[in-house]
């Protein structure tokens, strides 16, 4: 069997001891890919209090410097303070060579393991997504073509900064067109944000539709960053080719 382990961690905002303790988490379980499902940026003013929040610089330094591959999707924050990220990194690249994954309704691979990175609805989406249209985000219009060329390996983990499902999130933070094609496709684990509280204020971070785990971890972010919350994918894989897996299991560590 082959091994793949994927951190997951959404809504960091920039938050510096979140940050922190994402690398400690790295150090300790050794992922192959930290996954950022959103809202690792902050549409506000990141110097607003300077005690708390990276600058940007800081940020893709952060980020750049964890020694594995690093995944993004946007969230509704990952807006015009996206430009000065991506400069940065890529500053920042010309040392280390470290690849930019920036996912908009498109896929990773690393290994056996392919992930899709979904858009997100909410923000602006122009510094982001690069003139990489997508007929509206309908995923209907997009995802299938992605799926031809994936096979049954892009039904793995999809990446999904909104929840799809009011199980794990509030109303204002569901997004019912993910639900749909989640009902249509059945992907074996989808991760969310977006929605911080709900899954910390009810004790249910995870749920079904059909046979699809669902996820939402929640992240302690407002008033204060508490400790921080991040979820371990386990993915075991018959051979190095892109697959499905042959099993997985996953956790909360909060």
């Amino acid at each position: 069997m082959h091994k793949v382990r994927v951190l997951t961690v959404t809504d960091l905002h920039l938050r510096r001891s979140l940050y922190d303790q994402l690398k400690e988490a790295v150090a300790e379980h050794e992922p192959d890919v930290v996954a950022c499902v959103g809202d690792f940026l902050d549409a506000e003013d990141p110097i607003r209090r300077q005690d708390e929040k990276l600058s940007i610089p800081n940020a893709a330094f952060a980020l750049s410097e964890l020694p594995c591959e690093v995944v993004f999707t946007r969230g509704n924050h990952e807006d015009e303070c996206w430009a000065d990220f991506e400069q940065e990194w890529q500053l920042i690249a010309q040392e280390s060579g470290k690849k930019l994954n920036a996912l908009h309704g498109d896929f990773f691979t690393i290994g056996p393991l392919t992930m899709v990175g979904f858009p997100c609805w909410l923000g602006n989406d122009e510094y982001y997504s690069q003139g990489r249209p997508l007929g509206r985000y309908n995923p209907e219009a997009w995802l299938p073509n992605l799926l031809k060329h994936t096979g049954p390996a892009g039904r793995t983990l999809w990446l999904i900064h909104e929840p799809p499902s009011l199980e794990i999130a509030a109303y204002v933070a569901y997004e019912p067109e993910w639900r749909d094609a989640i009902v249509r496709y059945q992907p074996l684990v989808t991760v969310s944000g977006h929605d911080h509280f709900t899954p910390i204020r009810t004790g249910q971070w995870h749920t079904k539709i059909g046979d699809t785990v669902c996820i939402n971890a929640g992240q302690r972010v407002y008033p204060t960053p508490g400790k921080l919350v991040y979820c371990l994918l386990d993915f075991e894989f018959p051979s190095t080719k892109p697959s499905l897996p042959a099993g997985f299991n996953f956790q909360r560590v909060a």
